[in-house]
């Protein structure tokens, strides 16, 4: 059994008909998932206990994954209909959650795109609805489905879409990081960004943030320091705060084994390619300037 096995011989012009009606963003009005787990023995995450099958073995487990019974297509749009389509008799959708619960704090977080497993729903089916897309999970489903249910909006504009491929691509092609720097640090600067940005001009000028691994590798870094690119040369005040922000972590990532250098300010003409290349970008969706490559 392939991926080839679950293609039709012949895609019927009703099924293409019906499917060019959805795009990546869309909700389809189904709750369950499905995840492997172990077949001889007791899922120590999950909890799922053991079918008593062969040491090794694997089974499927399904279940609901929503609590809004709704689920949202994040396969490129290209991959649902039109010429590429037709190699991919399959979708991948993640569960549609529920956050009124979440505590104020953090449902802003989520608005604000601070929280790598939410894409916030800006057009929920359920008016006054708190709904986030949960990135944690995707599950493959037929396209077959989705030919025989009208998709449902999400997302007030296609911007908005969009912004769903954009978290996407950026958690699925984000490098490993050590703990110290990816949790901690980069939550910081997001944060304190995020803040900045609703009454100090000069983030609009902010282009990326950066870390320089002088020293190790990401994931084992044994020196480092923060590259931040901009539009234009800052001025001292303007660099204030993400100075001191850097500074003020220079404890933590020394008690983590990691040396800590300087912050260093470059326009964005002034930085060599080979500088670019080696430095990991850090994802700041307040930035607003896209994906980083």
């Amino acid at each position: 059994m392939t991926i080839d096995r679950l293609l039709p011989e012949l895609w019927t012009p009703d099924t293409l008909a019906a499917l060019e009606r959805w795009r990546q963003g869309h909700l389809l009005p189904v709750d369950r998932g499905a995840w492997i787990v172990p077949a001889w023995m007791d899922d120590p995450v999950t909890g799922e206990p053991s079918a008593g099958g062969a040491v090794g073995g694997a089974r499927a487990r399904s279940a609901p994954l929503s609590d809004t019974g709704y689920t949202a297509v994040v396969s490129q749009t290209c991959d649902i209909a039109g010429g590429p389509a037709l190699r991919h008799p399959l979708v991948q959708v993640c569960p549609v959650r529920d956050i009124a619960t979440f505590p104020a704090e953090k449902i802003q977080q989520v608005k604000d795109r601070q929280v790598s497993e939410y894409v916030w729903l800006t057009q929920p089916p359920v008016d006054g609805a708190s709904w986030a897309v949960d990135l944690r999970a995707m599950v493959p489903v037929s396209k077959g489905l989705l030919a025989a249910v009208e998709p449902v909006e999400g997302f007030a504009t296609v911007e908005d879409e969009l912004t769903l491929g954009q978290r996407l691509a950026s958690k699925l092609a984000r490098p490993a990081v050590h703990d110290a720097l990816g949790g901690l640090v980069f939550d910081a600067l997001r944060k304190l960004l995020s803040k900045a940005k609703k009454s100090h001009d000069w983030c609009d000028d902010v282009e990326q943030l950066r870390l320089e691994v002088v020293e190790g590798t990401a994931l084992y870094p044994k020196r480092v320091r923060l590259l931040v690119l901009t539009d234009r040369r800052f001025g001292s005040a303007e660099r204030k705060l993400l100075r001191d922000e850097w500074k003020s972590h220079r404890r933590s990532l020394n008690a983590a084994g990691i040396s800590w250098e300087p912050i260093h300010f470059l326009t964005v003409d002034k930085c060599p390619v080979r500088l670019y290349r080696s430095t990991v970008p850090i994802n700041i969706p307040t930035l607003e300037r896209g994906r980083f490559s």
